[in-house]
């Protein structure tokens, strides 16, 4: 059989499949996937990763019902965002206990069971802990296997998610890209099956991308009385939308491991080389990066609080 060209009308679809069948690779069906601490920067199977939370996931054949069962998280942040073929985000959950999830809730045979749990990456003890919860993640039922990736053909994928990555760029928020199919704008969700598949629709999380071809220079980024309910973090990627390695081996910035300024707020310094200021990300050529907003307030989803921008030094 013939591969299946992609172009714009099945993009999100084919793109969905594939991150489907990395990320059953290995585990099969049903089987989770977890990440125990931060992930290896040569392993960036999805874009814009973060590195704030420890990530959990499963393919799930929704054909029978299965049972999530989510632990007990205490105040920690936890979500489960269940995403299908299509990109739409059908269940957003958190609640300890059990979910059911059938497929006239998912709307497409398969579906990936995204987690995403807060963690401290530079505190072993808490990396333990959110490992502790993961193994309280549970499935039961649902089809077993391996996911049935159909044949696409590659280059007019690739040829697709480039041009879409082209078309997104100076795009600073990624509102309605996420979520139900009542929830986004189409465009907007074609970009964010491209740009950022796998994201939390805005009133989760609120994403505000920052990619404006600035030269390799000193910059920084002053933030002050962030109003999320959750956490905020910085996270610098390459022209590609990738972490690339650094000298001093950190990506991204949060309210967990920031050093705050001593009237509390907190200064980012973007440079080409590593600086000796606290908070510190060092850049390349076609740097970026994503402010995210956990749990926005109000105040950010009506617009009334605008991003502070970098400032050249």
């Amino acid at each position: 059989m013939s591969a299946t060209k992609v172009n714009v009308r099945n993009f999100a679809r084919a793109e969905s499949d594939l991150m489907f069948s990395r990320l059953a690779a290995g585990v099969g069906l049903g089987g989770w996937n977890h990440t125990r601490g931060l992930k290896p920067l040569d392993d960036q199977p999805i874009v814009r990763q973060n590195r704030d939370t420890l990530y959990s996931s499963a393919i799930i054949d929704v054909r029978k019902d299965i049972t999530l069962t989510l632990p007990d998280t205490g105040e920690r942040y936890i979500s489960a965002f269940i995403v299908n073929q299509d990109h739409y985000g059908q269940l957003l959950l958190g609640e300890p206990g059990e979910h059911v999830i059938t497929r006239d809730l998912v709307g497409t045979d398969y579906a990936v069971v995204l987690i995403r749990i807060l963690v401290d990456p530079n505190d072993a003890s808490d990396i333990a802990e959110v490992n502790r919860l993961q193994d309280g993640l549970l499935i039961d039922g649902g089809g077993m296997g391996d996911f049935p990736l159909p044949t696409y053909d590659e280059p007019s994928q690739a040829e697709t998610r480039e041009a879409l990555l082209t078309l997104g760029r100076g795009i600073s928020t990624y509102d309605h890209a996420f979520g139900t199919s009542a929830e986004v704008d189409p465009v907007m969700h074609l970009l964010g099956a491209a740009g950022g598949w796998g994201g939390l629709p805005e009133h989760e999380a609120t994403y505000v991308s920052f990619d404006e071809g600035l030269p390799v220079a000193d910059y920084r980024l002053r933030l002050q009385d962030i109003p999320v309910d959750a956490f905020w973090s910085v996270s610098l990627y390459n022209a590609a939308g990738y972490f690339e390695p650094n000298e001093l081996g950190v990506n991204s910035i949060n309210s967990l491991t920031a050093v705050p300024d001593a009237d509390g707020g907190v200064t980012v310094s973007f440079g080409e080389h590593p600086l000796d200021a606290p908070n510190a990300l060092p850049i390349m050529p076609g740097w970026n990066y994503t402010l995210r907003l956990y749990r926005p307030r109000p105040s950010v989803l009506d617009g009334t609080w605008v991003a502070p921008r970098p400032e050249l030094v």
